[in-house]
């Protein structure tokens, strides 16, 4: 298929997309960000035993019936109790124990006071007034109970969940392998960052952009070696690194051009075509396939046409691949601040920020850059999201509520 639009193109590609259903068992502290491969349950109770809240003392709460400023109940301190260890004897009747914040509550009392709310004389507490039985007093399991559903299968692993599983004795955690990414820059003009740049030559960002915007959404890519604008070197690599990847990202050689080599690549591959170029700007050059039942997600080679098509293609189908919903596509309608002048024979996707409502608006705000040329990534730093424009669009002025794609915070909503 040729010059499709944004949502056959989903379409294609979902389909195709496989999930990944293999389970590993991972250190708490590498699956943050990760999915729970298994629904986890409680494997014991929360507290683990009654404890105390406070630093004090603990006793009988019959002990101190009666007390009060003139008459104070008088109990002998029998020790004192830390936390992380115990005391074996239990309270006697007028017998109170010093206790610590976290420590067991020992047998035989069922309640205790912060340590200024009593008073010590010589080796007695003097309590002012009656307590009642389980005053400041935290319950085994008050907070969990064993076999409490903790996680469901599915659901994304955060830091709060992890510290979780932690504090219920859980040093791993079942979670569905994540996706292996690679991503593979082609170009003879491609120069490495940090060396020097010849006459012609363009020093290759691609690489970086696509690499570290995946990572901050939770992944780990593979960034390949630069591949030479010839197809058999290019079909080289993929070949040599396909088998190890669960997806395979490229960056240029997918226009018209006569080094304009992926589509030869797939030839000399064998890959499935889905589709090839796309209708809307930036990234209407794109060439997509299956090689080895896996998908082969060609980008352009310009960078925010690459940034683009990872948002508004990619991001859906790691999604799908990684079963993280939290990555799904989210739209909006908000309302543009400043106008956007330019008709738009075409559907285009330009970059905006979202800003904070202002008082009882009922739409969120959009403001616009500068610059909205595919070649102005500076422009991209202020940016959170893209304005959806439809093809045969007049100039917008502002005050019009347009769709919005997020790919930023939504923190301001």
């Amino acid at each position: 298929m040729e010059r499709i639009d944004l949502e056959a193109a989903l379409e294609l590609l979902l389909a195709r997309t496989i999930p990944i259903e293999e389970i590993l068992r991972l250190p708490l502290i590498k699956a943050r960000g990760l999915v729970t491969g298994k629904t986890i349950l409680a494997p014991l109770d929360n507290p683990p035993f009654d404890r105390a809240p406070l630093d004090g003392f603990a006793f009988r709460s019959e002990d101190t019936a009666g007390a009060s400023e003139a008459n104070p109940a008088r109990l002998h301190i029998a020790g004192v109790v830390y936390a992380g260890s115990v005391h074996d004897a239990p309270l006697l009747p007028g017998e109170a124990l010093r206790i610590m914040t976290g420590a067991p509550m020992p047998a035989g009392s069922d309640a205790m006071l912060p340590k200024e709310d009593v008073s010590e004389k010589e080796k007695a507490v003097l309590v002012f007034r009656p307590v009642k039985k389980h005053e400041n007093y935290i319950f085994r399991g008050e907070d969990i109970r064993k076999g409490q559903l903790l996680i469901r299968e599915g659901e994304g692993l955060d830091f709060i969940r992890l510290g979780l599983l932690a504090g219920l004795g859980l040093a791993e955690v079942p979670v569905f392998r994540p996706p292996e990414i690679g991503i593979l820059c082609t170009g003879d003009e491609l120069v490495p960052p940090g060396a020097p740049l010849p006459p012609g030559k363009i020093y290759n960002n691609n690489g970086i952009l696509l690499s570290t915007r995946l990572e901050e959404l939770g992944f780990h890519p593979r960034l390949l070696p630069v591949a030479a604008d010839e197809p058999e070197t290019a079909a080289a690599e993929i070949r040599a690194h396909m088998e190890d990847l669960d997806l395979l990202i490229s960056t240029g050689g997918v226009s018209v051009g006569d080094r304009d080599i992926m589509r030869d690549v797939f030839t000399l591959l064998g890959a499935e075509q889905l589709f090839w170029r796309m209708t809307f700007k930036p990234g209407s050059a794109i060439l997509c396939g299956v090689y080895r039942k896996k998908l082969l997600i060609c980008l352009s080679g310009n960078p925010f046409a690459a940034m683009a098509n990872l948002e508004l293609l990619v991001r859906p189908v790691l999604a799908k691949l990684a079963q993280r919903p939290d990555l799904e596509t989210r739209r909006l309608r908000a309302r543009l601040i400043s106008p956007f002048p330019k008709q738009s024979g075409t559907r285009r996707f330009i970059r905006a920020r979202l800003e904070p409502k202002r008082g009882d608006e009922e739409f969120p705000l959009i403001s616009l850059p500068e610059g909205h040329s595919s070649g102005h990534m500076l422009s991209l730093l202020s940016c959170n999201c893209f304005v959806d424009i439809p093809a045969g669009s007049a100039a917008l002025p502002a005050g019009s509520v347009v769709n919005v794609v997020l790919f930023g915070s939504t923190e301001l909503l």
